[in-house]
């Protein structure tokens, strides 16, 4: 066998084993229907991290960046930490927002922007 061909069967196993775990994102905005979608990249190891979330159309995106937790109630626990974050979308729209950890595999939170408009959202780790 070639090693090219052998290298390739061997790293294209790892890559979709890879693929299989994510994070995934979703929310509403109060001010538009239906639900935004997306992903979300844990942040490093000091905490934090970034969501990005799309309407069904593709027309507005909104990225969010979540600050490490900064309430922690139980040491050595993910749950009830929580943390402050904000979300520009592409409309132009920046909301300012507050997350708590469900798990150690999920937040939730909530933005608001200067209109009053809010967003919920979540984000998980699925297999």
């Amino acid at each position: 066998m070639k090693p090219r061909l052998a290298l390739m069967l061997f790293i294209l196993p790892l890559l979709s084993a890879a693929c299989a775990f994510g994070y995934y994102a979703r929310g509403t905005l109060s001010d538009m229907p239906g639900e935004l979608q997306g992903k979300a990249f844990p942040g490093n190891a000091t905490g934090g991290g970034r969501f990005v979330l799309t309407d069904s159309q593709g027309r507005l995106r909104c990225d969010g960046e979540m600050s490490p937790a900064d309430v922690s109630p139980v040491p050595g626990s993910c749950q009830g930490e929580s943390g402050r974050g904000r979300v520009q979308c592409s409309d132009g729209r920046v909301l300012l927002a507050r997350w708590t950890a469900v798990s150690c595999r999920s937040i939730e939170g909530e933005a608001e922007d200067e209109r009053g408009n809010r967003l919920s959202f979540r984000v998980e780790r699925r297999r």
